[in-house]
């Protein structure tokens, strides 16, 4: 895993709509595409079908809404999220094909153009390789450096092929904890608590994390993470 977050580019009205979702929907995709952009797959990610494994649909409930963000893993060198929207009926899983169709045309016009385009040429916003801070979040460099180790502890587990159950009894830590890492379920952990649990997977891993505390809000305390 690269010191360096590959950046996540937008569809301008992806990035609009996607900045009026809940917070909570924002933390967990934002570092759902953390992973993807440090070559690991949250579990909450899947390939949209129809597309191959180079699409992925991030879906999420959160109360009474159901959300998605599609994302295309790599086209020059960026990660491009080429659609967000709110499901409107949650009765089955199958994204809806006037979704599908949006995506499919969205695609083709980034695939055409994505290494000439500028900003004002097309509808693309280009990312800082930092999501979090993209959107403004006050802990974006924080949550970022949870969502890398998440990462790392995500691409282990693939790469091993350990099930969760087989971390816990392998780690001691908590079958539980190692599947909110892998739905990209951050908020409880601290950083200190991920570091542990990856180097209990990998007493080899090395991960470098940069953490400016300047542009972040103030570290929580212990107390208060649960």
């Amino acid at each position: 895993m690269s010191g360096d977050t590959r950046p996540v580019g937008w569809i301008r009205a992806a990035r609009r709509t996607y900045a009026k979702f809940p917070e909570p929907v924002r933390d967990r995709v934002n570092a759902a595409l953390t992973v993807a952009a440090e070559g690991g797959k949250a579990d909450i990610a899947k390939p949209l079908r129809g597309f191959g494994s180079g699409v992925l649909e991030i879906a999420l409930r959160y109360r009474t809404g159901a959300y998605r963000v599609v994302y295309a893993t790599e086209i020059a060198g960026t990660l491009w999220v080429l659609h967000a929207f709110e499901k409107k009926s949650m009765k089955g899983i199958r994204t809806p094909k006037r979704e599908v169709d949006l995506v499919r045309a969205r695609l083709a016009r980034l695939r055409r153009g994505a290494t000439a385009m500028s900003e004002k040429d097309i509808e693309l916003v280009h990312g800082s390789g930092n999501v979090f801070r993209d959107f403004g979040d006050p802990q974006a460099d924080l949550k970022q450096a949870k969502a890398v180790l998440a990462a790392r502890i995500i691409v282990v587990l693939d790469d091993r092929g350990l099930a969760v159950r087989k971390a816990a009894s392998l780690t001691g830590f908590a079958a539980a904890d190692f599947s909110r890492i892998r739905n990209a379920d951050l908020g409880r952990f601290t950083l200190d608590r991920l570091m542990k649990m990856l180097a209990a997977l990998d007493a080899n891993a090395r991960v470098t994390v940069k953490v400016d505390l300047s542009r972040s809000a103030p570290l929580p305390q212990p107390s208060q993470v649960r």
